[in-house]
């Protein structure tokens, strides 16, 4: 047997091109699993861990179903791990000021202080990343990724899910991503 990969036949209605991106973002999402796995053991916590960190940093106080929107993970899920972060001492609870019935999650000192040593560790973990890059291609490969995210998430918005057809050439442009920080 030679070592000669052969792609698989094109399944009907799926044009090579869908196929060659289909393979490009699951290596792609192998990549980013195992980049954030070396990220967390690098940063001695856990990949939801950092995410929430990161969240409660940049947008301050939280109820918890917003961080399982963040996390896009169930409520359940969310709420065990800002638990243990609870007992770890990072993240307090708090009643909201402006709406005493809800419960928001914030960082604590110490919290705030591990914060800035993950941001710290993140940021010299991206740049070893993008060492060879230059910055009007990172920028371009951000727009790209942004401009995936918004698609991905119309489609796994709609109600039924409903593929396009494959003979639907036309364009699709999703909305730009609401809350897009300008670059």
């Amino acid at each position: 047997m030679s070592g000669t990969l052969v792609a698989p036949p094109a399944a009907a209605g799926v044009s090579s091109q869908h196929q060659s991106l289909m393979r490009s973002l699951e290596a792609f999402t192998r990549a980013m699993r195992e980049a954030g796995a070396d990220l967390a053991r690098t940063a001695d916590c856990s990949r939801a861990t950092l995410a929430i960190f990161h969240a409660l940093d940049r947008r301050g106080p939280l109820p918890v179903g917003d961080i399982a929107q963040v996390l896009r993970v169930d409520i359940s899920v969310a709420s065990r791990q800002v638990s243990c972060m609870v007992d770890e001492g990072y993240v307090v609870r708090q009643i909201d000021t402006e709406d005493r019935r809800v419960r928001t999650i914030a960082l604590s000192d110490a919290g705030r202080a591990r914060a800035r040593e993950i941001d710290a560790t993140a940021d010299g973990f991206m740049r070893d990343v993008f060492a060879g890059w230059q910055p009007d291609a990172m920028a371009a490969a951000g727009d790209v990724l942004d401009r995936l995210v918004a698609s991905l998430d119309d489609v796994s918005s709609r109600p039924h899910r409903t593929p396009r057809p494959a003979d639907d050439a036309g364009p699709h442009t999703p909305a730009e991503p609401a809350g897009r920080e300008p670059r």
